[in-house]
């Protein structure tokens, strides 16, 4: 290791010759040889004193010892160097330099070669002179040192008082010096961070003499910045070495900026350091910096910068945690106060801010505030910042109140004062607005914004609002009167309702009679009102036809609104015994006994105590004393809360009990308390039946508690007490025997009671039991009348019982009897579901104050003439008032009292608000009981009675009949093996559940009559879903979905120059693919002809047994299964004159059913011969579609038909869906919108005249290919499914009955077994025929897949392709109809699961 002795000589000397500061040689000494920034220091005096100067450090001498250091180069070489200063100290007291002996002047003394100093220490920094012990102490080796090499420095920055030019003298004398020396020599130029361009380029100069022969080398150096100070001394090593490969010599910019770069790299990561580590701003600078002091980051921070910088980074990074913390708070504060203000100062008309200032005001309201502490709290001790300083405040979730002393504050509440008041100018110039749209006359439905501004310009409310509120606005009120405008128009069409009825029996309806409807109606102003929206008002009237001719439920234009649905509500909310529980509250509506309320584990029981003088008060303080202040009492771990009522023992003290009571005590102590409480029980519950009815269940208890009496006088009314409990069948205690405990078993009595009167409540009301009148009730939908008060009076009556969903039992004194009576309550448009049973008698409730009530009641009445009935016209609040003062209803109610006598039935009116009780039916009920044996007789006729229509026994067995109209003939209903999404299926009414089929049980009308009173027996318990029965996820799929699916054309005869456009109403849904159908059940007129042909039989039985045969067969024209009749009937010959059957009529019957027999058994037998040489055809079939399709196609359809090289796939079907699948899967309705026939002509005859046609180049649109693909499927190509095939898809896809399938029923309601029936049927086709199928499944697949952008599911893809690809014969619209749901689903399931079907992947289930 080289060893080098290097001299640093510079200006000096007094102030006047190197100017009021050095040229920098001490502090490029201290950097080099101690560069960490701790160790750095920048001053350095030369004016020294006498005892400094002689000290050891300097020694006497004009040069300093710096020490030794060691440095190592980039290549790994180390250097050893020793540090000399030359310089010139000062005296500080005569400011001259010190006189040491001989002296030569400063230039030769500072290039001299060689330097002496015995026992000379290290010089450090200037805080050494003096106390040199306290420093490190090290001696100059040997007390001389031969210089190597010299570093002369230049300094660049400006200095007052120093001359360049005398700079320049010195340098280029003393490089002279040191060349005569033949020493090496660097020029070092210093402070180049603040350097003077012109004293540079002097050193340049210098330093490029052509005399120094290029031996003088320049290298620039900041001592304060740390730059190239290294550099300078290595070079100098390496020329004194006589390296040739030296260092490389950097410009001081570069080293700057390299330098720049590694502080702000090491300022970066110290930074992220102290942010990751150091979170909490209460850590103090020790605590800190000890634990920074582990990383590396850090201490290399440290010898860059030095631990005052260190330490100022921290600090300044504690200062910015505690505002960050600070401003959060603050921040959450002010949201809190928003908040605050929000809720305690809504108003800001309370602050009196017209003279003061508002933000004053504001906060002397908010500290006198009534909750001012919910919101806010003082600390005078301390502010808000001390205390989240000292985590006071942390677990406060209130606002210290001199918060708002902040500027934030002030602003929170500036900005809310100009909101509230902005928000009050805007929400009156929204009002005005508003209520200038309603004013306005020219704002009608449909018009658009724009339209109408022209009206509005100038008026303030308009200008002043934006035109997004101007806009939402009007939007809101268009709604509103597009929605009321609606609304009128529905009630216009309700009004024409005897005009409609013509549409009922209407399959098809078609642009003439629309156009007729439209004649009768256009006049109206309400009809005029919807010009604008012609669209939706046509879809109105369509949706009005369709509930004309099919009025069900889901059809109601009052949607979930319709009376069926209310009525379910109303029934369901009531707790009516039959369906819930004594728990439930008992809400003063029908009670079948007396109940606890409250719900959960906890009840209350309300008690009624009776008892004359003080007996009443002392056995409620003795309850009071056993159940304690909460009145709580715990029986078999269930806790009672019980409520206490007492009266005096009186009348008025039973009449006074209600349905909330839980029971009655009474108490009596004497003769007389005792004779006045018998006579009141008796008089109150025995011989009053009312009463007795209203109190049935009600848990009582009789308690004695004798007192002063005789022994005698107690026995006796102890026996009096026992026998009037037996008389009253309720329980007796005796206070005297069990003193102690009493109270307990007064209170264990009744809770046992209740809760055995619960338990009987749980049972459903019993079937068997027949009722002794049915009443219809009939309310119209729409109606302004609440419908919980019209049926309150029937629901509330205290022995009503829920029958089901639409009725209630009630019993009822009707003459000297009572009388089981059910009400069955349903709209206008539900009646339709009873027309085939028993109804004695119905009420029509109507609005007096809407014409479309009476009028729709005027044709329900006219076809229920011969029945009892009784109109109710409701009025609005004001009873007779409302008469007289209101013309429409003067007029309705007029028309409606007409109606009542037109046919014979009574009238009367009620108010809406008004309550009314049972007894308002009662004279009604008297007339239906005493019409009740004419109406049953009427009833049986009709029911008995054959016609020559449709429905009749020889129209359905000799021929198919054709469809029934919807309105009679579907109903919503659940089904088995539905997946519960809400799907439900339509079916022939009426029907029955799959086990009552496969009961094999006879239907006759033994069922229908009683045995022993011969009265028709209630046919409709537990009946199911109706007509105007739907789910409501069924309603919500109706509103969701279109009502009309409108055909192209309608089916024309040739005579005929005019067409017509059929407007076909809605089909009916079908569940999703694998979900069961129930089979229909034989309708009514079936059963009761096949119970006349039983009793027939009796004399017969050959022709009974052939009936029966029939009946059983299969092959029922309307119906798949039927059970077998036996030959066993109630028509005997004695039975026939009670019902209207003589034996004329029964013997033409016979005659007509030997006839009918005899044609089907011969077509039995056709058919039998038809299906044997079917199955014939189908295997030769079989064999010749497996040799494919393109030896009969080819020839017929040309080129179309070539198939590709790879596949035996049409080259025509191939290109068309490559096309599609390129350019228009994004394309919206493909295959929906048709194309230009035009194209699809073109690119057919493309086709046929060059197989290798390029689409794309023919620029044809996409909707044109598609239309061609379908053209070729329908048109070019062979059916893919046969006839065979195709109805074994029918009875895959569950559209025929079970009876009729050849699949068994467990494969019909599982999915999965009829998912793997579909695949196998697949597999039976033809290998060509499958490829085809495969391939344009594919395809749909990877449109569907992209169905957001198309808007073309596999739901909308099977609704456009499965006429194409499963092509049928339909008979008529019904049968079209009855099938399209099923086939549209079978071809969205193979879409859905094409990796099973035709992948032979896992399926998975369809959503």
């Amino acid at each position: 290791m080289r060893q080098f002795n290097i001299s640093v000589i510079g200006l000096s000397g007094t102030e006047k010759d190197r100017g009021q500061v050095g040229v920098g040689k001490s502090c490029l000494c201290n950097r080099f040889m101690r560069p960490m920034a701790d160790d750095y220091f920048i001053d350095h005096i030369s004016v020294l004193s006498q005892s400094d100067f002689s000290g050891r450090i300097v020694n006497n001498d004009h040069f300093l010892y710096w020490g030794e250091v060691r440095k190592t180069t980039d290549e790994g070489v180390e250097y050893n160097f020793n540090i000399i200063e030359q310089t010139e100290f000062m005296d500080d007291s005569t400011f001259q330099a010190f006189k040491v002996g001989k002296m030569d002047p400063y230039l030769k003394r500072c290039t001299a070669t060689k330097v002496f100093s015995a026992e000379k220490l290290m010089y450090i920094c200037k805080n050494q002179l003096g106390i040199e012990k306290e420093y490190e102490q090290k001696v100059m080796p040997d007390g001389r040192l031969s210089i190597d090499g010299f570093v002369v420095v230049f300094d660049v920055s400006p200095v007052p008082n120093r001359s360049v030019e005398k700079q320049v003298e010195f340098v280029q004398n003393a490089i002279a010096n040191i060349m005569k020396n033949k020493k090496p020599l660097i020029l070092v130029t210093t402070k180049n961070d603040d350097a003077y361009e012109l004293y540079v380029r002097e050193a340049e100069k210098i330093s490029q003499r052509k005399d120094y022969k290029s031996t003088v080398q320049l290298i620039e150096t900041s001592s304060h910045e740390s730059i190239n100070i290294d550099l300078a001394f290595l070079m100098l090593a390496q020329m004194i070495d006589k390296v040739k490969n030296r260092v490389k010599i950097i410009s001081y910019q570069e080293s700057a900026k390299s330098r720049k770069e590694l502080l702000d790299t090491r300022s970066e990561a110290v930074t992220r350091l102290i942010r990751n580590q150091i979170t909490d701003y209460h850590i103090l600078w020790s605590q800190g910096s000890k634990m920074l002091s582990q990383y590396r980051e850090w201490n290399e921070f440290l010898n860059i910068f030095g631990h005052e910088a260190g330490q100022k980074l921290f600090r300044r990074h504690m200062k910015k945690l505690r505002d960050d913390h600070l401003n959060k708070k603050l921040h959450q504060y002010l949201d809190k106060f928003a908040l605050a203000l929000e809720y305690l100062l809504p108003d800001i008309s309370v602050l009196n801010i017209i003279d003061d200032d508002p933000w004053e005001c504001a906060r002397n309201f908010l500290q006198n505030h009534m909750e001012f502490e919910q919101y806010f709290f003082e600390c005078p001790q301390a502010t808000w910042t001390e205390l989240l300083d000292m985590d006071e405040a942390d677990d406060e979730a209130r606002i210290p109140f001199d918060v708002l002393e902040t500027n934030e504050a002030e602003t929170v509440f500036r900005n809310y004062l100009n909101s509230v008041q902005q928000d009050k100018k805007k929400i009156g110039w929204k009002q005005q607005f508003k209520m200038l749209l309603e004013e306005s006359g020219f704002v009608t439905p449909g018009k658009q914004l724009s339209e109408v501004r022209v009206l509005f310009m100038g008026r303030e409310c308009f200008e002043a609002l934006s035109e997004h509120d101007c806009q939402q606005i009007y939007d809101i009120h268009q709604d509103e009167i597009i929605e009321k405008s609606k609304q009128n128009f529905v009630e216009l069409l309700l009004e024409h309702a005897q005009y409609f009825l013509q549409f009922k029996n209407v399959d098809i309806i078609t642009q003439e009679d629309v156009r007729q409807i439209t004649d009768v109606i256009q006049e109206d102003s309400r009809y005029k009102m919807l010009d604008r929206l012609d669209q939706e008002r046509r879809v109105m009237l369509v949706q009005h036809l369709r509930f004309i001719h099919c009025p069900i439920r889901d059809h109601c234009p009052f949607f979930n609104n319709c009376v069926d649905n209310l009525i379910e509500e109303v029934l369901s909310d009531k707790s009516v015994a039959n369906h819930k529980p004594l728990g439930g509250v008992g809400g003063g509506g029908v009670s079948g006994g007396w109940k606890t309320t409250g719900n959960g584990s906890d009840r209350t029981l309300n008690l009624l105590i009776v008892g004359s003088e003080h007996l009443a008060s002392d056995l409620l303080n003795d309850i009071r004393i056993c159940t304690g202040s909460k009145g709580e009492y715990i029986y078999e771990n269930q806790t009672y809360y019980l409520n206490y009522r007492i009266a005096n023992g009186d009348m008025e003290a039973f009449k006074a009990i209600d349905v909330y009571s839980s029971g009655l005590i009474c108490v009596y102590s004497n003769q007389q308390s005792f004779e006045t409480l018998k006579d009141n029980l008796e008089r109150t519950l025995l011989c009053n039946l009312e009463l007795e009815d209203k109190f049935e269940n009600l848990p009582i208890v009789l308690v004695y508690q004798p007192q002063d009496l005789k022994e005698n006088e107690i026995e006796y009314l102890r026996s009096e007490g026992m026998r009037l409990s037996e008389m009253l069948h309720c329980d007796f205690i005796d206070h005297t025997q069990n003193h102690q405990k009493y109270v307990y078993d007064i209170l264990n009595i009744v809770i046992l009671s209740l809760k055995l009167s619960e338990m009987k409540s749980y049972e459903p009301y019993p079937s068997s039991n027949h009722t002794d009148l049915r009443i219809l009730v009939c309310i119209y939908c729409g109606d302004q009348y609440d419908i919980e008060n019209i049926v309150q009076p029937l629901i509330a009556e205290s022995t009503a019982v829920k029958a089901n969903e639409h009725s209630i039992i009630v019993d009822v004194f009707i003459g000297d009897a009572k009388r089981r009576v059910e009400f069955i309550l349903s709209s206008y448009h539900g009646t339709n579901q009873y027309r085939d049973e028993l109804i004695h008698g119905y009420i029509y409730i109507y609005s007096a104050k809407r014409r479309s009530s009476l009028a729709n009641l005027n044709i329900l009445a006219a076809q229920n003439a011969n029945i009892p009935l009784q109109l109710v016209a409701v009025t609005e609040s004001g009873g007779v008032n409302a008469f007289f003062n209101n013309e429409i209803c003067q007029f309705l109610i007029t028309e409606g009292n007409a109606l009542a006598d037109r046919y014979k039935g009574s009238f009367m009116t009620f108010s809406s608000d008004q309550y009314v009780k049972f007894a308002f039916y009662n004279p009604f009920l008297k007339t239906a009981w005493d019409n009740k044996y004419e109406v049953e007789n009427l009833h049986v006729e009709e029911s008995i009675t054959l016609d020559s229509g449709e429905g009749t026994l020889e129209n359905s067995v000799n021929q198919m009949p054709r469809p029934p109209p919807r309105h009679e003939s579907y109903m919503l209903s659940n089904t088995l093996g539905t997946d519960g999404s809400g799907s439900e299926n339509y079916e022939m009414l009426p029907t029955r559940s799959l086990n009552s089929l496969n009961e094999e049980r006879d239907i006759s009308l033994d069922e229908i009559y009683d045995d022993n009173n011969e009265k028709p027996k209630h046919l409709h318990q537990n009946c199911t879903e109706s007509d105007s029965c739907a789910s409501s996820t069924e309603r919500r799929v109706r509103q969701q979905n279109t009502y009309y699916n409108a055909n192209k054309k309608a089916a024309t005869s040739k005579k005929n120059k005019k067409k017509k456009v059929a407007i076909p109403v809605q089909t009916p849904r079908v569940p999703p693919f694998g979900a069961y159908v129930s089979p229909p059940e034989i309708p009514l007129h079936y059963q009761r002809m096949a119970a006349v042909a039983a009793a027939a039989g009796e004399k017969k039985k050959t022709d009974s047994g052939v009936v029966a045969e029939f009946m059983k067969s299969d092959k029922s024209p309307e119906y798949s299964m039927v059970p077998e009749l036996t030959a066993a009937g109630i028509f005997g010959a004695e039975n026939l004159p009670e019902y209207n059957m003589n034996a004329k009529c029964l013997k033409d019957f016979e005659k007509l059913e030997k006839r009918r027999i005899k044609e089907e058994a011969a077509r039995q037998r056709k058919l039998q011969e038809k299906e044997k040489e079917q199955e014939k055809k189908l295997k030769r079939k079989l064999k010749q579609n497996a040799k494919g399709l393109t030896e009969t196609t080819e020839a017929q359809f040309g080129k179309l038909m070539i198939t590709s090289d790879k596949d035996e796939i049409p080259i025509f079907l191939i290109k068309c869906v490559e096309f599609i699948e390129k350019e228009g899967l994004d394309s919206e309705g493909i295959y929906r919108v048709p194309g230009s026939r035009a194209h699809v002509d073109m690119l057919f005859q493309r086709f046929e005249e060059d197989t290798n046609t390029i689409i794309d180049v023919l620029d044809i649109p996409v909707n044109a290919v598609a239309t061609a693909l379908k053209d070729f499927f329908s048109k070019r190509l062979p059916p893919l499914f046969s006839k065979d095939i195709i109805k074994e898809l029918e009875e895959i896809a569950g559209s025929r009955g079970v009876g009729s399938s050849k699949l068994n029923v467990e494969v019909k309601t599982d999915r999965s077994c009829r998912l793997i029936a579909l695949k196998s049927l697949l597999q039976k086709l033809p290998p060509i025929n499958f490829a085809i199928l495969k391939y344009i499944f594919q395809h749909f697949v990877h449109v569907s897949d992209n169905s957001k952008l198309n808007s073309m599911d596999s739901k909308n893809l099977a609704i456009c392709w499965w006429p194409t690809l499963i092509p049928i014969d339909f008979t008529d619209m019904g049968h079209f109809e009855q099938l399209r749901p099923y086939l549209e689903d079978i071809v969205q399931t193979m879409i859905d699961q094409f990796p099973y079907l035709f992948c032979g992947k896992d399926a998975f289930v369809m959503v």
